[in-house]
């Protein structure tokens, strides 16, 4: 999975195919509202999942490691196979990284609990992406009635679950279809998920927008 030319600048390593889904629709239609500049990128899938990415991202990048400026390794925690903090986590594969070329130039991060969280920001565009017709604050509301969002958190416990549950009333599943709808409709301005805001951090570093840009934002 390629984004304007070849070869890549960006190369970035996910655990699965729905990440894939959602990287790729940020970095070809959300620049503006990221607040970076468009770049070629290439996606690739760790075979081994979480798990490999933890462990051994270097080989999958291997061949990309003259040709690409910068190395992404994104994947979840719940799955990888540590039980170390996050943050300790991706200190390892970054420093694995550096010791095998990608030294100044690559980034790890791990979603906490997973790619799930990632929905259940106050976003219209998450209601909608998951076909609630009634607005964010009643899709809220019902899950809080199904016992999978209590009112005193910020996110559902499982968010994998309540996005499952949710899909299920219109007999639909998690797919990559539906985390691209998801990237391309979601409101991520007041996004305050710690991965995802390193996410957006990192590429604003790597690729800043000129002041243009970074106005129509």
């Amino acid at each position: 999975m390629t984004g304007l030319e070849a070869p890549a600048r960006l190369v970035v390593v996910t655990a699965d195919r729905m990440m894939p889904a959602a990287v790729e629709t940020l970095l070809r239609s959300r620049t503006g509202e990221l607040g970076i500049r468009r770049t070629s990128f290439l996606v690739l899938r760790h075979h081994e999942a979480d798990p490999g990415c933890r462990t051994n991202s270097v080989e999958v990048a291997r061949g990309h490691l003259r040709d690409a400026e910068r190395l992404l390794v994104l994947f979840d925690y719940d799955g990888c196979g540590s039980t170390e903090p996050p943050e300790r986590i991706e200190q390892k594969v970054e420093d694995d990284l550096a010791r095998n070329g990608w030294k100044g130039r690559s980034k790890a991060i791990v979603i906490v609990p997973e790619l799930e969280s990632w929905i259940w920001g106050r976003s219209e565009g998450a209601a909608r992406a998951l076909h609630w017709r009634r607005g964010f604050p009643a899709l809220r509301a019902w899950l809080a009635e199904e016992g999978l969002w209590p009112p005193a958190h910020a996110k559902p416990p499982d968010p994998k679950r309540a996005a499952e549950r949710t899909l299920e009333r219109r007999e639909q599943n998690l797919t990559a279809a539906f985390y691209r709808a998801l990237a391309a409709e979601a409101d991520f301005r007041d996004c305050r998920d710690p991965a995802f805001c390193a996410l957006r951090d990192t590429l604003r570093e790597w690729y800043p927008a000129g002041d243009e840009t970074r106005k129509s934002s």
